[in-house]
């Protein structure tokens, strides 16, 4: 098996994670926020983000605890081999199936708002074919290509998130503070998949050459991301309330198509298409390399460039299971629920047992 020696500094770290966040996370976020928390969706997000930390937290002390190894890598060491290896399929699934949605459902925006006469699978294949090659450069290739396109996407991103308030109206955010029942924790949960990406932030781990500025970096980036996130979900859902906004699969791309800049652009359409597809392409790209990657520890065989092509037709096929939008939505119902117990309760499970079993390098960890 080849070993990959490249490493990463605390800045191409961020970068990764912001592209990995808001790419994956923005497009659907006020359609979540308003079906599970209504006018007051925002309350749940702030709630997720919070949520958020231990897991960065967690990321960072059991990368120290276990130096160089990626959470594949020491699962086993923690949990036994026979169980730590079960885990680790279990944990790779996930990876593989966030890989696959994220990929179908920005192939779906692109069928829906740019290329409606081209069939899914060309443009899934074309999508699939840029990602795994972006993949195939490494984690470094990655990283430095999110550094390249960070200062452009990210004034594209808050321009659009700027004049995306056109249209807003108070009243539809208001009550603040008035929720129902389980409805905020319910809310939270949901919108916690925005966070998913956290997932391969322990496969990207190993790879940071600077350690002690793994935590500040993280949670910059996750809360650059999650300020931009959330701007949106406030201006969708204060822009057409709570019901207008579920009338759209995307109400991000309608709301920033609706935006006009006199004198730029008609719309603020084309910024926020730039600034989008540059980071949903970063954010599937660094999935994919995570998914391969913990192929390639789990069986012991091959690399993880290997990986990156073997994996190719077995994502491509669960990319078109799905046959519509409407699919894709009802399984991801499904998906946000078990993400959380992926994300949040499992890294906290193994952080936990690690402590308690002095498992790794316990000077370090503190």
């Amino acid at each position: 098996m080849l070993k990959e020696t490249t490493g990463i500094g605390p800045g191409l770290l961020f970068n990764i994670m912001f592209s990995s966040l808001y790419g994956y996370g923005v497009i659907s976020s006020p359609y979540v926020a308003a079906k599970y928390m209504g006018s007051n969706g925002y309350l749940g997000f702030i709630l997720a983000i919070i949520l958020a930390i231990p897991v960065v937290l967690c990321a960072v002390r059991l990368g120290k605890r276990f130096p160089g190894k990626s959470i594949i890598e020491y699962l086993p060491l923690v949990c036994g081999k026979i169980i730590g290896k079960g885990i680790a399929i279990f944990f790779l699934l996930f990876l593989l199936i966030i890989t696959v949605w994220a990929t179908r459902q920005i192939a779906d925006l692109n069928n829906v708002f740019f290329l409606n006469r081209t069939p899914l699978w060309a443009i899934a294949t074309m999508l699939l074919s840029t990602t795994a090659y972006i993949a195939h450069k490494g984690i470094e290739g990655i990283t430095r290509l999110a550094a390249f396109i960070f200062p452009v996407a990210v004034v594209f991103i808050f321009l659009s998130a700027v004049f995306s308030f056109q249209g807003f109206k108070l009243d539809y955010v208001r009550p603040v503070f008035y929720t129902q029942g389980y409805q905020l924790t319910l809310g939270a949960l949901q919108m916690f998949y925005i966070f998913f990406p956290l997932t391969a932030l322990f496969m990207f781990y190993p790879y940071l050459t600077k350690t002690q500025r793994g935590f500040k970096t993280i949670l910059a980036a996750v809360l650059l991301a999650s300020t931009a996130i959330l701007i949106f979900v406030v201006s969708g859902i204060g822009t057409y309330g709570a019901a207008g906004v579920l009338r759209y699969s995307w109400p991000v791309m309608e709301l920033t198509m609706k935006a006009n800049i006199p004198y730029l652009m008609q719309t603020t359409g084309l910024f926020f298409a730039v600034s989008y597809f540059s980071q949903i392409c970063l954010a599937i790209a660094g999935l994919y390399f995570a998914l391969a990657l913990a192929t390639t520890q789990l069986f012991g065989i091959l690399n993880y460039k290997q990986f990156v092509l073997l994996w190719f037709p077995i994502i491509m096929f669960l990319i078109l299971v799905p046959p519509s939008v409407v699919d894709i939505h009802f399984l991801f119902d499904y998906l946000r629920t078990a993400g959380f117990l992926v994300v949040f309760v499992l890294p906290l499970l193994i952080w936990i047992l690690a402590a308690l079993l002095k498992r790794g390098d316990t000077s370090g960890a503190k």
